[in-house]
């Protein structure tokens, strides 16, 4: 048997990673452009941006919610059932309409594939509340799979804007001998950089125009608390998840 390298699913992982890291870079920039200019505006008018995401997408949604060196105006939908219902059409209405989602916010629904009932519909829901909605999604795995939804739609076909992934179906990326599966997934890691680089270039926006960028810090600098405080103070009556007193944000 060969040797193998003992870096082989190493060196595999931050090769294809890189390389699909690029192509979206390529692909994806002016899309992600967009979004940081509709950010951007919303934030100065004073409207609110909503993440959600369903099983494991929900990890991807909490990236950006009360996050050190994130926006502050963000808040995450949670998903009470964890993903656990998420291909039971009509569940999202449990949950959903318990949010201040208005007209002139943004809600980013995160989705590898796009198919299951609950992120095509909050991303509907968000819609009929005048949302612009945001899709993180697959379009090379969700064009190839089927839906769940009784409409036959979609996340992708259902939003105003695509951030496309470009992972490959079935999301794991490195192969291994002898076997015909593959391991070590990509989506969370390009959707995430996605959303930082957006996030960035929002506060990029709001500096460049002479005001301060709505973001917290550190709670582990001597200011975080005091600044992260205040930022709390001015959002929390949309963002009522936010804890008004021993704040932290990690």
């Amino acid at each position: 048997m060969e040797q193998q390298n003992m870096s082989d699913g190493i060196d595999q992982y931050f090769s294809t990673t890189g390389q699909l890291l690029d192509q979206v870079l390529t692909a994806q920039r002016q899309t992600m452009v967009r979004v940081a200019e509709s950010w951007t505006e919303l934030i100065q008018q004073n409207h609110i941006i909503y993440t959600f995401g369903s099983g494991h997408s929900r990890y991807i949604a909490g990236e950006l919610y009360f996050r050190a060196g994130g926006l502050a105006p963000i808040m995450r939908i949670d998903d009470p059932a964890e993903g656990g219902a998420e291909r039971i059409e009509g569940y999202a209405m449990n949950f959903v309409g318990k949010y201040d989602i208005q007209p002139g916010d943004s809600l980013v629904v995160i989705s590898n594939s796009g198919i299951n009932p609950v992120p095509v519909e909050v991303a509907l829901a968000g819609k009929q509340m005048g949302a612009t909605v945001i899709a993180v999604t697959s379009l090379t795995y969700s064009q190839q799979a089927v839906s769940r939804h009784s409409s036959g739609k979609k996340l992708y076909e259902v939003v105003d804007i695509v951030l496309d992934t470009m992972v490959p179906k079935g999301d794991a990326v490195v192969e291994l001998p002898g076997l015909d599966w593959r391991v070590s997934p990509v989506s969370t890691m390009v959707s995430v950089a996605m959303l930082n680089a957006i996030v960035a270039q929002t506060a990029w926006n709001i500096a460049a125009s002479g005001k301060q960028p709505p973001v917290f810090i550190s709670a582990n600098v001597p200011e975080g608390d005091a600044h992260n405080q205040r930022m709390v103070e001015q959002y929390w009556r949309r963002l009522t998840h936010y804890p008004l007193r021993q704040i932290q944000s990690g």
